[in-house]
Order: C-alpha cells, then structure tokens, then sequence
C-alpha cells in the first residue's frame, strides 16, 4: 500500500482490474487552478448517492491542445480536472447522506469554481419514476438548477474495458487517454482497487463506484465515467437453493427463468 501512494504503482493490488493500466507517472496530473482553455469542451459526471457516496466529476474533452499545466492532451482525451465525493472521511463506501438539494447547491458551487454549466450525465437510475415525490431523483435536480441526462450504460465488461483502455493510453503522443488530477483523492482511493468478478473472466465486480456502461455497444469514452450498477437481483449460480426438486412453473417477472427467482433463495 505505501508503495502505490508513494511510487504510484498500483501493481501491488493483486487481482483489482485498473492496477496493471493505472500509473501514476502516466496518469496523475497537477491541479488546474480553475483554469479551462477556451475551446475544452467540460461536462459533469455524476453517480448518485445517498446511504453510499455520491461522487460527481468536473470532466473536460481535449480538442488536442495543452493544458493550464503545460502538458499536451491529445485529441479525444478526458480530463477529471476536480471531483464532489459525500463519503464520510476515511470511509470510501459510507455517505454523509446528502439530500438532493444540498448535494445540488454543492454541484453548483464547484460549477462556479470553474466557470462551467451544471449540466452533464450521470447513471441512469436517477431518472426512473418510481413514486418519488418530485417525479424522479433527476426532476429534484433539475429544479435545483442543476440539469443531467442519462448516461445510457451498456454491459458492465464494455465499459469498463473502455475505461480500462483510456487509462493504459494515457501519455501516448498520438492517441486519447485519461487523465486525473492529482487532488482527486476519491477516485485515487476507490478506482484503483476494484476486483474482478471470479465469475466473469474479463469483468470487474459490481460495486456503487464501479464504472460501466449499458444500452451501446461501443459507449463514447465520456460515457463510462458516470455509471452505477445495481446488483439486487445478480444471478449467483454458486449459491444453493432451498431445493431442486420443484415443479416447473412461469418465468419470474424480474429475472424471466424458469428457475426459481434468486430473491426466493433467501
């Protein structure tokens, strides 16, 4: 562990899907000061939270120039200049439980840090209509002056071999990478050791900070930095049943097997 803070090689991490692509040589940059050349397109990236951190990202998009510290971004390449994580301190799984309005004045006052609209994606599930009182955790946000669309996530092994690829091509003269600011402790102290999923070879587990995306096939880079999977009802084929001697019967609404549902297991 202090190796990876002190040399920035995360190698150490056995068996978390970002260690062997994520350096800090290649990957850390110096903090921009609130300064964002003209023609740098920026945007939020937000994952929602409230018992679990809500994490939201200043990103800005190279058009292929350099940047306030004097390093070349090529064209393409994404850059979390500043982040907003409601983790209590020391815990990077726990929230401070922020309502949406607080969380919103917060968003707004980073937004004015660096002159950039409040406006960007973030996962999907804060647009469903599920009875909240406002409509939805998204409608809340819009009238608080802060305006998301959804990120339109695709599986879980795409995005996270998106993200995986900008962040091994980062330093690369030629092609876009990704690139985080140095005081961006949160995501220095979460991304770095998430695990692979033992039962997905090539995927990483499912986590509230996990990135992926769903919905595109091939999801812009900008896409997989602002995500949330929900893994209420992830099939565990390792977990026993109560028993394996039932009558067939209809599919299960939420899961459409002919298996008993998983949520019955418990």
């Amino acid at each position: 562990m202090l190796k990876a803070w002190l040399l920035g090689d995360w190698t150490i991490a056995r068996g978390a899907y970002f260690a062997a692509v994520l350096e800090e040589s290649r990957n850390a940059v110096a903090n921009w000061n609130g300064k964002i050349p003209k023609g740098w397109r920026t945007y939020l990236a937000h994952d929602f939270g409230s018992s679990a951190p809500s994490v939201t990202y200043v990103v800005v998009k190279s058009p292929g120039g350099t940047g306030p510290d004097g390093q070349f971004y090529p064209r393409g390449s994404l850059v979390l200049v500043d982040e907003l994580a409601t983790n209590e301190p020391g815990n990077v799984s726990k929230g401070m439980g922020y309502t949406v309005p607080v969380l919103a004045e917060h968003i707004k006052d980073m937004c004015k840090h660096w002159k950039v609209k409040p406006h960007g994606v973030a996962d999907d599930a804060i647009f469903a209509k599920s009875g909240h009182g406002a409509g939805s955790i998204s409608d809340e946000f819009r009238a608080a002056g802060v305006t998301f669309l959804p990120a339109k996530k695709a599986d879980r092994i795409t995005g996270w071999n998106v993200m995986r690829r900008l962040l091994q091509d980062a330093g690369k003269p030629d092609v876009p990478g990704l690139y985080i600011a140095r005081h961006c402790e949160y995501f220095f102290a979460s991304v770095p050791y998430l695990g692979r999923d033992p039962r997905r070879p090539g995927g990483g587990r499912s986590t509230h900070r996990s990135s992926c995306q769903r919905g595109r096939p091939e999801p812009r880079p900008e896409q997989a930095l602002a995500t949330r999977q929900s893994v209420a009802h992830q099939w565990q084929p390792d977990r026993p049943m109560k028993s394996r001697h039932r009558a067939p019967r209809p599919p299960c609404r939420c899961c459409v097997r002919y298996a008993p549902c998983p949520a019955e297991w418990l």
